[in-house]
């Protein structure tokens, strides 16, 4: 069975969310919630911007000269289902039609 790539950006996700209102907070109290960002970029009048992401997740957050919270920048969080694995059988038949297929082309080519 296949496993959900999205797991990781679910359980970051969660983490800000279980964060609630980030009004006031530093971005020190954000990353002892949530974890290390994955890039921080620097910006005009020392402001900087935190960046996370995991599969199915992205945060990006401004915080001011201080180190304090300005605004969520962007925001995104997957939570489709994954998907279901295909039958074996079906597998099976796919991967059996596929060699067919070559062997026929590679004789279509010697010709």
């Amino acid at each position: 069975m296949y496993g959900d790539v999205t797991g990781p950006g679910r359980e970051l996700h969660a983490r800000f969310l279980a964060l609630g209102n980030m009004s006031g907070k530093t971005s020190d109290q954000i990353i002892a919630s949530v974890g290390r960002p994955t890039s921080i970029g620097s910006l005009a009048r020392g402001n900087v911007l935190l960046q996370w992401q995991a599969t199915g997740c992205h945060m990006a957050i401004l915080f001011d000269a201080n180190g304090r919270f300005v605004k969520v920048t962007h925001q995104y969080a997957n939570y489709a289902p994954a998907p279901e694995p295909l039958n074996p059988l079906v597998m099976t038949l796919l991967v059996a039609f596929g060699i067919v297929m070559a062997i026929i082309m590679v004789i279509s080519s010697i010709k």
